[in-house]
């Protein structure tokens, strides 16, 4: 009697061995896909570096990204940088265009190049050779490759998307926590009443070093957005069938 106990007592624990076995050797399966980044796939060396550095590799929540640029941050606490751009043609359809732009030719030049995007709110990755990208929306982050001095120095880069205004057309994004620069910047769409998009992409920023944000962040920084805005004049050019009919020209 004792022995058939027994032997009925090492079934059932078994049993359950088994059956948590299954659970925790199943559940990682499907709560790491799409969330664990695959180093490989990153072109840029540095971007590798930076995300490793911070252990963004190793997240499977992309929750714990954080913007520098927080609710009760105060913009006259920082650097402004401002420029505009004029596009001939009309704001709704330039709007749309920065919405669905493909991010791996928007941030594409000699000074830049996109290295990774992350999907906060579905807690994915998307690599640079994905046949598909989503319009830019709030909890999306980029890491990019800077690119100074003609390539001798290559400075990585992380921002997040934290604002998209369709009443006002305007796109903020703000540089992620532990970036050289905090701050964010303010891309904001205008009817200029004769056919053209005014477009005023103003930035603020602060960092460490009085000579990086006097010197050398105003001027690299005017050199990025301009090959950036560049890049989307071309997108809009090839992508709105009466632009590329009137000959479209991009005013800077």
């Amino acid at each position: 009697m004792i022995l058939r106990r027994t032997i009925s007592g090492l079934v059932k624990k078994n049993l359950i061995y088994l059956i948590l076995l299954f659970a925790f050797s199943s559940l990682p399966v499907f709560s790491q896909t799409g969330k664990v980044i695959n180093i490989e796939e990153i072109p840029q060396k540095k971007v590798r570096k930076y995300i490793i550095s911070r252990q963004i590799d190793k997240m499977h929540d992309f929750s714990l990204i954080h913007p520098s640029w927080k609710k009760e941050t105060h913009e006259s606490d920082f650097h402004v940088n401002e420029k505009i751009f004029y596009l001939r043609s009309k704001l709704s359809n330039v709007w749309e265009s920065y919405r669905h732009a493909n991010p791996v030719k928007a941030w594409n030049g000699q000074t830049f190049s996109l290295g990774l995007m992350i999907l906060k709110c579905s807690n994915s990755v998307i690599y640079t050779n994905s046949s598909f990208f989503p319009a830019v929306d709030t909890g999306q982050v980029y890491f990019l490759n800077l690119k100074l001095m003609r390539g001798l120095y290559n400075l990585p880069v992380a921002f997040e998307v934290i604002n998209i205004d369709n009443r006002q057309n305007i796109e903020e994004i703000s540089y992620i926590d532990n970036n050289k620069s905090q701050g964010k910047q303010t891309i904001q769409f205008f009817d200029n009443g004769d056919g053209r998009t005014r477009i005023v992409h103003r930035s603020y920023f602060k960092s460490g070093s009085w000579f990086r944000d006097d010197f050398l962040y105003p001027y690299f920084h005017t050199r990025f957005i301009k090959k950036f805005h560049k890049n989307m004049r071309q997108f809009v050019n090839d992508t709105v069938p009466d632009v590329s009919k009137s000959g479209y020209v991009a005013e800077f």
